[in-house]
Parts: C-alpha cells; structure tokens; sequence
C-alpha cells in the first residue's frame, strides 16, 4: 500500500501529504535544457519546498539553493529549514515564471525544473511530468507544456504573473 510506506508509526515522513508522492520528476541524464519538472499543489512555497526538498533527497539529491520567480509564490525566508539542514532561498524579479533553480551538492550542480501550475489537471501535468524527464530531451518550460497540452481536452493552470504599471 502506498499510502501505508509515507508513515513510519504514527509520524508523517517528509515530502508526503496524506500519504501522497511530492509530484516531480528528474532527468537521468545530465544535459542542457530542463532537468526535469515539479507539479506543487499550492503557490505557498514554506509548505511546498521542505516536500520538494524531501522527496530529491530520497532520490539522492540533495538541494543546498533554491531560486525561485517572486511573482508567482508566496515569499518565504532566505533560510528555510529541511529536516536536519537549511536551504538557502532567493528569487528573481524576471525570467520565465514557469522555472525553478536549484543548485545541489557539494560541487553546486545546477538544475532546472518546469513547474507545473497548481490546479492544472492531472493527465495534462502527468504528460508534462514525464516529457521533462525524458533522457537526451532538451526542452524548454513552453515546448514540454505546449506538448503535452496537444490534446485539446487538456488544460493547464494558469500562473499568476504580476505585471508592472
């Protein structure tokens, strides 16, 4: 059972809610273009990033940065604490709204993730998932969403975007 492997007694294990997989996805290639994506349930980023954190842990990755566009989270500390460790957090003001960075490691791999908006729906974000992790694809944020919206059932969310003036 799945839900049954995210709890140990009665204590929730990090990057689970409710017993649900932190949905991301990672290349197993390393490469130019997107180094896989990530599908958080909200815009709040103190409830999102110590699960995405978490879950890249399980995977052996272990995030030490993570920069993110500030018109579309919720702010949160520079620190952020991860367990027993602290992730630095910064954002940007400009670039693509649809991305993340995360710097890893003790040699400061640099990765890239699409962020799939909360609220898209779930075939639509399982393609865009598996699209940005697909070995040798270097794609950017709009050609993995693009494709896998092709279907014209398939919506995504939209992100919210600040504009000056």
């Amino acid at each position: 059972m799945a839900d049954r492997a995210a709890w140990i007694g009665e204590q929730e294990l990090p990057g689970f809610r409710g017993g649900i997989d932190v949905r991301v996805s990672l290349r197993t290639d390393a490469g130019p273009g997107l180094h896989g994506a990530w599908w958080p349930r909200t815009t709040d980023l103190a409830v999102e990033l110590p699960e995405l954190v978490a879950a890249l842990a399980r995977r052996g990755v272990q995030v030490t940065r993570f920069t993110y566009p500030f018109a579309t989270w919720h702010a949160v500390p520079r620190k952020l604490a991860v367990g027993d460790r602290v992730v630095r957090v910064g954002g940007f003001a400009t670039g693509d709204p649809q991305l993340v960075s995360l710097t890893c490691g003790p040699d400061g791999q640099h990765l890239e993730l699409l962020v799939v908006p909360p609220g898209t729906e779930a075939l639509f974000s399982a393609r865009a998932l598996r699209m940005a992790a697909h070995p040798g694809a270097a794609l950017t944020a709009r050609a993995v969403l693009t494709a896998a919206g092709r279907h014209p059932a398939l919506r995504t969310g939209e992100i919210p975007v600040q504009t000056a003036g």
